[in-house]
Formats: C-alpha cells, structure tokens, sequence
C-alpha cells in the first residue's frame, strides 16, 4: 500500500469535489426546473429552448416578473465571478426586465387569468476584461474588426457575457409555457459596454429586456 502512487488515494475527493463540466453545451443545466423540457436548439450550442403554441400566449395582458435567482447547480459557470457580484447582476437584470415589460404589460397586484409570471436564472458569466475590451474597439483595427462581429453577431474581443435562462408561466395555474437558456454578450460596437463586467451586464440587461418585451408583444398578438 505504501508504495502505490499517492494520487490513487487523492483520486476519490477530487472526483467529489470536481464540478460538472460546462453543461450548456452538453445538457440543460441540471438543477434548472424547466430543464428535463428543454431541447437543445444546435448541437454543441449553449441554446436550450422549450416553448407551447403560439395560441396558447393569447390571452395574456399582464406579467409579473419574480426578482432573477442566481443558479446554485453545481454546474454553474460563473468563471471567478464573487457571490456578492452575481447577486448585483441579478438585481439589474430584474430591474431592466421590469422596467422594459411595463411599457406593454401592467403588473397586476396579483395573479389573474391574463397573467404571465417571468422567472430569470443566472446560471453563469464571463468577466469583461476592462480597458483591453476597450481599447479593441477605438483603435481604427479594432473599430474595423468589431463591425465584422457586429455584422456576424460574435462577440467582442475580451468582452465578457452573461449565461442565463428565462421561463415563464401561466401565474395562475403554474402552467410552464416557455422555457429558454440563452448566452448573450453586448454587441461589439457597444463601447460603454467595455469599460466593466457591470458595464457589460448593464448593457446585456437592456439588450435581453428589450428582446423579451417584443417577442411577448408577438406572442400575444399585442403586436
């Protein structure tokens, strides 16, 4: 025994320890309620979408919007973001989504048959590397190479980005009617968003809030 190899007896609590490996790529993230529902929409891809009949949203007017949870999984990727920052991140998604919905959707005092319940995820994310980010993109290479990503809509240099999932029920009766993992990062033409991972997230809340407030004004025929 004492001549065995000494990781042999190290193997075992490192395999416990060991998080699970990136899982949007692979699966849907595996403490994610909606996620046994969710197919992957490209393989390899981290898109993971559930969604019922266009019908179905019809009839809904209003929306509640439940503050962003920050995803405890074990295979959560937030790559050296602290708690105490995802719980800020969280926040300004919540408050940009709100605030965005509101122009469409009134919130009711409390759930009626017209209404949609919105619960937003983070599930991971990626620092922006600030003032490198920038400086890619003012320089006359760099304006040039962020239009191409622009136009092709790939990621900005050093940019980071945030990893989240959105579902959204019927608030009476928990009905689970759309279900999305998405992994979304500022358009590459975005200077400000450089500048911080706050400044990154900032600009993907509004992006994001932006996007949901119009594909629910199409699923609901409000436009």
């Amino acid at each position: 025994m004492t001549h065995l190899p000494r990781f042999l007896f190290l193997a075992p609590v490192l395999l416990a320890t060991a998080p699970v490996s990136a899982q949007t790529r692979d699966h849907a993230p595996v403490s994610l309620k909606s996620s046994s529902k969710m197919s992957q929409d490209k393989s390899g891809s981290e898109s993971w979408t559930y969604a019922e009949p266009v019908a179905k949203f019809a009839k809904y007017r209003t929306v509640i919007v439940l503050p962003t949870k920050v995803y405890q999984g074990a295979d959560a990727q937030f790559e050296g973001i602290e708690p105490a920052d995802r719980a800020k991140f969280a926040a300004i998604v919540t408050d940009e989504l709100r605030s965005e919905l509101a122009k469409s959707f009134p919130t009711p005092a409390k759930p009626q048959a017209d209404t949609l319940r919105i619960q937003v995820t983070l599930l991971g994310g990626q620092k922006t590397k600030g003032g490198v980010a920038t400086a890619t993109r003012v320089t006359p290479i760099g304006i040039g190479l962020s239009a191409v990503k622009s136009a092709l809509g790939k990621q900005g240099t050093f940019t980071g980005s945030l990893l989240y999932a959105v579902e959204v029920y019927d608030a009476q009766t928990n009905e689970l009617l759309l279900a999305a993992v998405r992994r979304r990062t500022p358009d590459p033409l975005d200077v400000p968003a450089t500048l911080s991972t706050t400044d990154t997230v900032k600009a993907v809340a509004r992006e994001f809030a932006d996007g949901a407030r119009k594909r629910l004004e199409q699923l609901t025929g409000l436009k």
